[in-house]
């Protein structure tokens, strides 16, 4: 915590962006867009029925499911070498 502090208060020392606060600006962007192009093209909006709750979920568990295979594996490779 004190590295966190001095780098802050330095004022020559770029401050890096977490992993997190990357990717909720990058969500955020993505629902302003989402909303500005609601407001401009109502009419073009059937495009974006695929985009659900449920279609969002599906694809959240998956990505999920696949990383967790990746990292299995690759673990269990590591782990076999040494």
């Amino acid at each position: 915590m004190k590295k966190l502090e001095k780098t802050l208060n330095h004022p020559n020392k770029h401050i890096k962006t977490c992993q997190n606060c990357r990717i909720i600006r990058v969500f955020l962007l993505c629902v302003l867009f989402i909303v500005l192009l609601g407001l401009i093209k109502s009419d073009q909006l059937h495009y974006l029925q695929i985009v659900t709750p449920l279609n969002a979920a599906i694809l959240i568990i998956s990505s999920g499911l696949i990383m967790f295979i990746f990292k299995l594996a690759k673990f269990l490779i590591e782990k076999n070498q040494n």
